[in-house]
Formats: C-alpha cells, structure tokens, sequence
C-alpha cells in the first residue's frame, strides 16, 4: 500500500511539474552559450567523453546535467514515446512508469512536425507548441501551450546503451526529466 501511495505521489509531482502552475517560467535562449550552460555541455565539442569525475572538477547540479549530450539531427518528422524519467534524482522504476502514464491517459509522447511545430500527446488532449535548436545543434527549446499556460522545456539527447533518448527538463536543476525514445 505504502509502494502505491508513494508512486501515485511521484506521478501527481511529474504532472504537476508538467501542467505547471505558471509560477515559474524557465527560459532557455536560443544562443550556444546559453543552451551550454544551461545543459552543462561546455567543452562537449573538445572533449565528448570527458566528465566531471575524469577533470577532478565538482560537477554543478543534478545528474541530468552530467549526461553526454548529442549533436540533434533534424527532428521533424519523428514520433516520440514516454519511456521513464527521473524525479528528484532518483530514476523512475516500471510502477512509477506505469502511474505515470495512467496520470496522462495512458499516453504520453512528442511529435515533431515541420515548420518548427511540436505536439505533446496525451491521452486526456494535446498539447501545441514550437521548438528551435541551439546555435550548436546541442539542445533545443521546446514551447508548449497547457490550456492558456505557456510551459518551456529544454531538450537534449543522450545515448542510453544502443537507445537514443530525448530528455525534456520543465526546470534546470538537473534532478527532474522526462525520457522519450523512438
């Protein structure tokens, strides 16, 4: 009962992180040094396997932050699915997917279109919006629409095994993000 509770409570926090009470706006700018920062990806063309552990350097924020990023090929045209994510620092296990997927309907994925458009399925409706890349093809910045509320997510994708994942952060602290795979 306890594993039930605490699963249910790890999806209502994702689905409010997701539906966002308008408190906090994150905005990633669509400028290379901004994006960088933002992701932690400085240096990643120099020194793509390099991380904080091999530099002897303190990495700054979550362990979302400390994931190798990939350049991002064009993406319209593709279909993404919901595969998991991270709360508070702590990976998601198949319950605590399982809860969330029922929060959203049973669905949750991310279209990209042409044109720059992107559509968050849901099973209970759609959200729409935009997305544009960083200036070094190492991120991009979606902007979706939850019914009058404009919600921005910071994308990046990351080789997890032989799976590319897309991750998608509400917020910039590296401990909370959504996994979608293809």
């Amino acid at each position: 009962m306890k594993r039930k509770v605490i699963t249910c409570v790890m999806g209502l926090v994702l689905a409010m992180s997701l539906a966002a009470c308008g408190e906090e706006e994150v905005v990633v700018e669509n400028t290379s040094a901004e994006v960088t920062v933002e992701v932690q990806t400085t240096e990643a063309a120099e020194t793509p396997a390099e991380t904080a552990a091999e530099t002897d350097t303190e990495a700054e924020g979550g362990p979302l932050l400390q994931v190798e990023v990939m350049e991002i090929p064009d993406l319209s045209g593709t279909e993404w699915t919901f595969a998991g994510g991270m709360i508070d620092g702590v990976e998601m296990e198949e319950e605590d997917l399982n809860a969330t997927l029922e929060t959203y309907g049973g669905t949750l994925g991310l279209v990209f279109g042409e044109d720059g458009a992107v559509t968050m399925v849901q099973g209970g409706g759609n959200a729409e919006g935009t997305y544009e890349y960083s200036d070094d093809n190492t991120a991009i910045k979606m902007t979706l629409d939850f019914g009058g509320t404009e919600i921005s997510y910071a994308g990046f994708l990351s080789q997890v095994g032989d799976t590319v994942t897309l991750i998608a952060m509400s917020d910039m602290n590296g401990y909370d993000g959504l996994y979608f795979v293809q």
